[in-house]
């Protein structure tokens, strides 16, 4: 029940190692191979750490299924995809295989809000209420940046899950009651990026997903990016399968996951996004700096604008982002900066909220972590 791809060399590379590792083999053979490999444009690395292969059985072992990609510069060190994707046990995960990464969405919402800054579309400190007129959210004086920030007072009501319509859910969120004590600080909002989401569309005159296309998948070559609505997620051969059944108003497109928690990608993906983030492919280097700019501090670490700074013991600042849902679906990216080494795990399978343990997503990504001084 486990499948696993070592991208890290060619298939002459590979064929090397095999034939290296026979007791008996022609040296004629492997010179040829050797010759052919050294022409090849991706250089020979090493095979995969021991040490991350144990990780991941164990956590199969506990009840993992999902994707684990560890990565250094613009090379892919280890990538190993593991376990089911269907809760009956039948279906192996693949390397292309998506998962729900849930609060991670909002990292690309804020993404899309500063190149929608970058582009002139935008302005960080405009109003709000010049794109909701006809709402309570009209006379807030609530900024671009306050929502980016979770810095506008209002919560996680969850409102606009029900609604299909964008100025429905508007409404339905500036129906929600704002904790003014709040404003200005730090309170963790999923409102504030469904109403990013919404003003995107409006300015652009296009839809999320369509931006997510055109604003960060293309530049990045990310090519399992998508959205929420459109995919089937009740297919085990496309997207892993939660622990849980998802409620019925959750699966069709609506405003409460639109951009805040209704991405799909793979672990490769969430890698190849910072990569790409970091070489300047999709903002300019003054918006790079504002999305991965410290702001206030939390238990975790120090809040950005849809992730997180933390400083790690052994490998000095990490960029974080992750997401979690009660139904099972988790994920976390860690970018360890002056390293330049990166860490995606994504799962559907939770552990479930109930169990007393953590989520897959912070066991291994902390028990990859622990050995990462060695990769370096």
């Amino acid at each position: 029940d486990i499948s696993t791809v070592h991208m890290v060399t060619t298939t002459s590379v590979d064929g090397v190692r095999a034939h290296v590792l026979k007791p008996i083999f022609s040296f004629w053979a492997v010179a040829r191979l050797l010759l052919a490999s050294a022409s090849c444009a991706t250089p020979l690395r090493p095979p995969p750490p021991a040490a991350l292969d144990r990780i991941v059985e164990a956590a199969v072992a506990d009840g993992f299924a999902g994707q684990v990609v560890v990565a250094k510069g613009s090379s892919i060190l280890y990538q190993r995809a593991a376990g089911h994707s269907d809760t009956a046990g039948t279906v192996p995960v693949r390397s292309d295989t998506l998962f729900h990464v849930a609060s991670i969405t909002k990292y690309l919402t804020a993404i899309l809000t500063l190149k929608a800054a970058e582009e002139g579309r935008i302005a960080l400190d405009q109003d709000i209420g010049r794109f909701f007129p006809d709402s309570g959210l009209a006379d807030r004086g609530t900024t671009i940046e306050q929502l980016l920030g979770h810095h506008s007072g209002m919560g996680s009501s969850y409102a606009a899950e029900s609604e299909q319509s964008a100025s429905a859910a508007a409404s339905a969120i500036a129906a929600q009651t704002v904790d003014p004590d709040k404003i200005g600080q730090f309170r963790y909002s999923n409102d504030g990026y469904d109403l990013l989401a919404i003003i995107l569309e409006r300015v652009y005159g296009q839809s999320y997903e369509a931006l997510l296309r055109e604003k960060i998948a293309g530049p990045g070559g990310l090519s399992h990016i998508v959205a929420w609505s459109e995919v089937d997620k009740s297919n085990p051969v496309l997207v892993g399968q939660p622990l849980s059944a998802i409620d019925e108003k959750l699966s069709r497109r609506n405003y409460g996951m639109i951009g805040s928690a209704g991405l799909m990608t793979t672990a490769a993906d969430l890698v190849a996004l910072q990569q790409a983030l970091a070489a300047g492919r999709i903002l300019g280097p003054e918006s790079l700096g504002l999305l991965w700019q410290a702001r206030d501090r939390i238990s975790i670490g120090e809040t950005t604008f849809g992730g997180f700074l933390r400083q790690s013991e052994t490998m000095g600042p990490v960029f974080n982002v992750r997401g979690y849902e009660d139904w099972g679906d988790n994920a976390i990216l860690n970018h360890y900066r002056d390293q330049d080494i990166y860490v995606a795990v994504v799962t559907s399978k939770g552990p479930a909220e109930d169990s007393g343990k953590k989520p897959f997503r912070d066991t291994i990504s902390q028990a990859i972590e622990a050995v990462l001084p060695r990769l370096r």
